[in-house]
């Protein structure tokens, strides 16, 4: 698979990172404006650390030219700095055009070719009083565990300067490792990367266990509960509250990936989970168009139809779920 932040879909918007970009669009202005309003000096400083090309060779917008667009935008009120940092030497070229680009209209931002562990401390120096929002969308395993929890504890982990992060853990690399798992191949090079990814060996008897009662038989159930106990676990090493967010190339699908979303304030939560509402729309419409095609002709309903009938009863569901929250508290 190649490197790069749309897990090896890199030049074609597929659904699944429509969802994650359209979060990464509704949550950067928040981010920027609400801690930076409090921030010394009004500073916010963003890393994506898996950045890619930054732009799709269609034209549209990767993950760091979105984030470029937000910062773009609070110039005139926000202090902010981005990073963004690619491996592939075929990719950084790309990247490094569009952060240009950008820096040329004024935007403060710097592109680095490399593992972003290699510029971490960098950022870190950078945000030492600052906000920090951390977007780490790998190809398979991303930052280990313990090189994470470094980076947001100590200094970091008071409540200000805010720091909040937004990782993919691979889905894809949890069905392989539990693979080799499986078949007793504990000496598979995957094993020893799912250890570093998730801190240590806790997963293994975790999936053997999920497998055993997989009511399908699949790998899915592996997914959640791995993905889960990691946030969880990564969430209680750092002092932060954890949102995992599944998100699938099409609705029957397993998991491609897991978001998992952290923070320190219950805002962080309320604004995340707003974003991730109007991203899930966005998505689901998405999958409609894909799924529509020539061939529908004389069809009663087209999947664009029903997508709108799944969105339309979701906030049914939605809305009663908050009535009976708001009745409850009334009471």
């Amino acid at each position: 698979m190649a490197a790069g932040t749309s897990g090896g879909l890199l030049d074609d918007l597929h659904a699944q990172s429509v969802f994650k970009h359209e979060i990464l669009r509704q949550y950067m202005a928040p981010f920027i404006a609400m801690p930076g309003s409090t921030a010394e000096g009004n500073q916010v400083v963003v890393l994506d650390g898996f950045a890619g090309r930054g732009r799709y060779q269609d034209g549209s917008p990767g993950s760091a030219e979105l984030i470029l667009q937000a910062i773009q935008a609070f110039r005139g009120s926000r202090n902010v700095t981005g990073f963004f940092v690619e491996k592939d030497p075929a990719l950084y070229p790309s990247l490094q055009g569009v952060v240009e680009e950008y820096v040329e209209t004024g935007v403060r931002s710097q592109a680095f070719l490399g593992a972003v562990e290699d510029h971490l401390n960098i950022v870190i120096r950078q945000a030492v009083s600052s906000p920090l929002f951390l977007f780490l969308d790998p190809c398979g395993a991303g930052l280990p565990f313990r090189r994470l929890v470094d980076v947001l504890v100590g200094p970091r982990q008071a409540t200000r300067p805010q720091t909040e992060v937004l990782l993919n853990f691979s889905a894809d690399l949890s069905r392989r490792a539990a693979g080799a798992l499986k078949k007793n191949q504990l000496d598979h090079p995957i094993i020893g990367r799912m250890d570093t990814a998730c801190g240590g060996d806790w997963w293994r008897s975790m999936a053997l266990e999920a497998l055993r009662h997989s009511v399908k038989g699949n790998f899915e159930p592996v997914t959640h509960v791995i993905a889960a106990e990691y946030a969880q676990r990564l969430a209680a090493a750092s002092s932060m509250l954890p949102v995992v967010v599944s998100v699938r190339r099409r609705l029957h699908h397993q998991p491609i990936y897991h978001l998992v979303f952290l923070t320190r304030s219950p805002y962080g939560l309320w604004v995340f989970a707003d974003a991730s509402g109007k991203a899930r729309q966005v998505y689901l419409r998405a999958l409609g168009k894909l799924d529509d095609d020539d061939e529908t002709g004389d069809m009663l309903f087209t999947p664009t139809d029903s997508m709108e009938w799944l969105i339309d009863g979701e906030k049914d569901k939605a809305l009663k779920i908050v009535t009976a929250n708001i009745r409850a508290l009334v009471q």
